[in-house]
């Protein structure tokens, strides 16, 4: 089961965050959020508050299934996805599969397929993905701040940033190992292009300009493989746009709800 936080009133909005983290990381844009949306910040599976079991491991497919649990719950006749680079990659898995589901959709930082490929290069090498995992069976304290200040790295006001990443990760209790081994492998191996194509909802493609981790060019690919898509593309961001500008992330997300 995952564990969901609810705040707010108005149009659901769920929030999926990325590797290495949970739910925490939208604290800081949240109350703006609750002033105009009812959302649900979810812990994904193996981070936060939200366990791992056996049966229950850290893979889009019991993602998907866990987060459908959530969604079908939900009360309303619109419900907006919003997920975070690993996030993302959930949230176009779930809405594939599950189309009436969503309403809209929100990818933030987040590329259909994180590594690189002979016919995808807005995207990182595949070692960079590997030494994490490497480092992580070494340092596993190390390896998460290391990656929190790759996500934060050529943002405006940097330590600023990073400063209020690691205050939200203090909120709650870190990810299990098992957890951040199977992300890792979740962003090495999954490519979602040809899903695209099968996503008829309006989505909205939020990147940075200075992000190491998934440059702002894939959207723009990413765009010509969707039917229904706009890239709104953050000066002076990294990997974590709405850490590092908050109120110009909110007002884009509420200008994409009146569409």
């Amino acid at each position: 089961m995952l564990t969901v936080t609810e705040s707010g009133e108005g149009t659901p909005l769920v929030l999926l965050h990325g590797w290495g983290l949970h739910s925490g990381v939208w604290l800081n844009i949240l109350p703006e959020l609750n002033k105009r949306y009812h959302c649900y910040t979810v812990d994904m599976l193996g981070h936060g508050q939200s366990l791992t079991s056996d049966s229950m491991l850290f893979d889009l497919a019991n993602m998907r299934k866990a987060l459908h649990h959530i969604i079908t719950k939900i009360d309303a006749a619109e419900v907006t996805l919003l997920g975070w680079s690993l996030g993302g990659l959930v949230a176009m898995d779930y809405i594939h599969h599950n189309s009436d589901k969503i309403k809209k959709l929100i990818l933030v930082a987040s590329n259909a397929s994180f590594c690189k490929k002979e016919d995808w290069f807005n995207a990182i090498e595949q070692s960079v993905l590997e030494n994490f995992a490497s480092q992580l069976e070494l340092d596993y304290k190390k390896t998460v701040d290391k990656f929190m200040a790759l996500q934060m790295f050529g943002a405006d006001d940097y330590k600023q940033s990073l400063k209020i990443l690691k205050q939200s990760m203090a909120s709650r209790p870190e990810p299990s190992m098992q957890a951040l081994r199977e992300g890792l492998e979740i962003l090495k191996v999954t490519d979602l292009r040809t899903q695209l194509s099968h996503i008829e909802q309006p989505v909205l493609m939020i990147t940075g300009e200075h992000d190491r981790l998934m440059p702002y060019q894939a959207a723009d690919a990413m765009q010509l493989l969707l039917g229904n898509a706009r890239h709104k593309m953050m000066r002076g961001a990294g990997h974590a746009p709405f850490i590092s500008h908050p109120d110009e992330f909110v007002q884009v997300i509420k200008d994409f709800s009146k569409e």
